[in-house]
């Protein structure tokens, strides 16, 4: 059964809750919001912010509504038949009922089951919770001591509990005692070391090849063969002569230090001296010097990355005094090329610094053994924190061995209760799946189609309805509705006739089944508006139709209705279903009334019916003129007015009319314009909507039309009776 809805975000519903009854009478006027219930009832997920709370297991629910009559009816020959059980095999209809009984029996012991299940867990929660405190005790007596061990558990009892019996099954480490612990704890738990990269050794490869080079040691001179060389070489003087060369060119072929002529062959004897290979050899030097520049540039870059390191373990200023070492010879090696530059013919050699950088790289070795030696160490201490914590909760486990044995063994004979609980649950589910079938299976031998059909064609026979019935169909297990002559009705149903066919198709759903079983589910009806424009005589017929399904579901008959919504805006109808109910009325049995103001639409319950004629409704409406409809108040008031002086009749009405004055005059007169009119054309489906200062006029001068007609007592009357 329903026991709350929740409607918000749908139709003109905000937030709207309420608590339904075994039998819910709901009475609204078109518009109001009614379908809306029944749409959410019947499809609560189509609709996310909308909730719909059953006491127990949901139940499916059979909605009568526009939407079940498009989809499950039509004037053709293609309506799904509805089976029920025949009124032959009486042996195998008591044996149904018999299984039936079974599955009731089944489900009240599976009900004190699942009460005695609910009982155990309460019991065993009161115990965990119990036993939990205890625990969260031992938290904080050595909160201090074993925080490193506690992290990750501190915050949470139900954390620190599981995990204290975690331990006590699966802890096998050494039991050691608290003072052991403590001095373990300080060692391994202090600052942890930082763990350091290997440091990257000086590469000397490129310097030590430039260093092996011979260009250095052997002096670079000019051509032998030329005229001038024997001279020069006898005199030992190329780098002279080279030097003064650039000289020539200046001095305009005079000899730059005696000032006399130089012939065109001299000059073309030192141009030879100094030939091409002499340049090469001299280009050599030069490239030497370049990239012996270069790569002790780039040494020196890593050197400099290599002092900014800050490593604690290692003492990198050892170092320094090797690196000046390197600096000077660098820095000499450099003046050696460059002097060779000036003089090519003097033989030079450079100062080896790959000696030095061995030596570097030998200390960065004995750095990187100890970075090695430290990361071990780091290592190994993770290990010792880890099994130190396992060894602090051993101990922690052992301390409170006896009351984890208590708790253990308590919990042990609770988990076992509701094991066997559990157990029993099951096996009584399986025997009502089993029985459930089995009743399914005779369903389906002894239902059909045909019984449905016979009893709908009796109650329209029995009603007068003679110009159609249902047979049928050539499709099996369908039904078709059709002439006396058998011919199909194609759409030609008057509303009135096919408003009750509808119907009397649900009613006999509600007791059967579109399938060959599942006759005895249970199920929630909602009937909304069955009848419109239906004459009195199928008015009552509907009625008593649902009177009966009410009685059903009153007298928890076998047809499975648990709970019933009935939704109309006719007030006959609701008078008609509703009339049996005493004063006394019974606790399953609430009614409602739905109201649209301002476009929202609310729901209120009433403990008795609150409708009792069209006349008091209308009385209804203007009670609370705060609530007023501002849509639908100024024809209220006419219809009011109408009914109240047709009935009393010969009142001279028309003459208060002159008693009005200027505006009032108007409202007057537009109130009163329905009485006598015989038809009321247009303005039947007339609304004005009004501001709250034109409702209170027309309210006061709907008043005073009773004041000045001699009838003030009646109205008093009505406002005293509704208010």
């Amino acid at each position: 059964m329903i026991n709350k809805i929740f409607l918000d975000q749908v139709a003109t519903y905000e937030e709207i809750e309420f608590s339904p009854s075994k039998i819910n009478y709901i009475y609204g006027g078109n518009g109001t919001g009614k379908t809306t219930i029944s749409k959410v009832i019947a499809e609560d997920k189509k609709y996310s912010e909308c909730d719909i709370c059953y006491e127990e297991d949901r139940i499916n629910s059979i909605v009568y509504n526009k939407d079940f009559v498009k989809k499950h009816f039509s004037q053709s020959d293609s309506i799904k038949g509805i089976f029920t059980l025949g009124k032959d095999n009486k042996e195998i209809k008591e044996e149904i009922d018999e299984k039936n009984n079974q599955i009731i029996d089944l489900k009240d012991k599976r009900e004190k089951d699942n009460d005695n299940k609910e009982i155990k867990e309460k019991e065993r929660e009161k115990e965990m919770g119990k036993f939990i405190n205890e625990i969260w005790e031992i938290k904080k007596k050595y909160e201090v001591d074993f925080r490193e061990a506690f992290e990750g558990y501190i915050w949470s009892k139900k954390a620190f509990f599981d995990k204290c019996l975690k331990e006590s099954e699966e802890n096998k480490y050494e039991l050691i005692k608290y003072n052991e612990i403590i001095k373990k704890k300080e060692i391994v738990f202090d600052k942890e070391p930082e763990k350091y990269e290997r440091l990257e050794k000086l590469n000397f490869e490129k310097i030590i090849k430039l260093e092996e080079l011979d260009i250095l040691s052997k002096p670079i001179i000019g051509k032998d063969n030329a005229q001038i060389g024997n001279l020069i070489k006898q005199l030992k003087n190329s780098d002279w002569v080279n030097s003064g060369r650039k000289y020539l060119e200046q001095s305009k072929n005079k000899c730059p230090f005696c000032q006399q002529t130089i012939n065109f062959e001299i000059k073309k004897d030192i141009e030879d001296f100094f030939d091409e290979s002499y340049k090469e050899e001299y280009e050599k030097i030069k490239k030497l010097r370049n990239y012996y520049e270069e790569s002790i540039e780039g040494l020196f870059n890593k050197i400099e990355i290599l002092r900014k390191k800050d490593i604690k373990i290692i003492d990198l200023s050892i170092l320094e005094e090797k690196i000046q070492i390197l600096k000077e010879k660098a820095k000499r090696n450099l003046m050696i090329i460059d002097e060779k530059l000036k003089n090519p013919s003097n033989i030079k050699k450079l100062d080896y610094i790959s000696t030095i950088i061995k030596d570097i790289n030998l200390e960065i070795d004995e750095f990187n053994s100890k970075i090695e030696t430290n990361n071990k160490i780091i290592e190994n201490i993770k290990v010792e924190k880890k099994n130190l914590k396992y060894k602090i909760w051993r101990y922690i486990v052992e301390e409170y061995k006896g009351n984890i044995e208590r708790y253990n063994k308590k919990i042990k004979g609770l988990n076992k209760g509701l094991e066997n609980l559990n157990k029993n649950i099951e096996i009584k589910d399986n025997k009502i799946i089993k029985i459930e079938k089995e009743i399914e299976l005779m369903e389906s031998e002894i239902t059909s189609i045909e019984y449905t059909k016979n009893e709908i064609n009796k109650i329209l026979k029995n009603f007068g309805f003679n110009s159609f019935k249902i047979e049928k169909a050539s499709e099996k297990g369908f039904y078709k509705i059709v002439r006396p002559d058998g011919y199909c009705v194609e759409e030609t149903l008057s509303e009135g006739e096919y408003n009750f066919i509808t119907f009397l198709y649900f009613y006999k759903m509600i007791k059967g089944s579109l399938n060959p079983t599942g006759m005895i589910k249970d199920k929630i009806v909602v009937i909304d508006d069955p009848v419109s424009s239906l004459d009195s005589n199928i008015l009552f017929i509907i009625s008593n139709l649902v009177r009966d399904i009410i009685d059903d579901c009153k007298n928890n008959c076998k047809n499975g209705i648990k709970q019933i919504f009935l939704m109309t805006h006719n007030v006959y109808f609701h008078k008609e279903v509703t009339f049996n109910i005493k004063k006394h009325y019974l606790k399953d049995e609430k009614f409602w009334i739905i109201k649209k103001i301002n476009e929202l639409s609310s729901i209120e319950p009433y403990n008795k019916n609150p409708i009792q004629t069209t006349y008091e409704m209308l009385w209804t409406e203007i009670r609370d003129i705060k609530k007023i409809n501002k849509v639908t108040v100024f024809n209220t008031f006419r219809r009011i007015l109408e009914y109240y002086f047709n009935i009393i009749g010969g009142t001279d009405y028309k003459k208060c009319i002159e008693e009005f004055e200027y505006e009032e005059k108007l409202i007057c007169k537009s109130l009163l314009s329905w009485i006598n009119d015989g038809s009321h054309f247009l303005n039947d489906d007339m609304h004005i909507y009004s501001e709250f200062d034109s409702i209170e006029k027309y309210y006061n001068v709907f008043k005073m039309i009773f004041e000045k007609t001699g009838h003030k007592n009646h109205f008093d009357m009505m406002n005293k009776k509704i208010n």
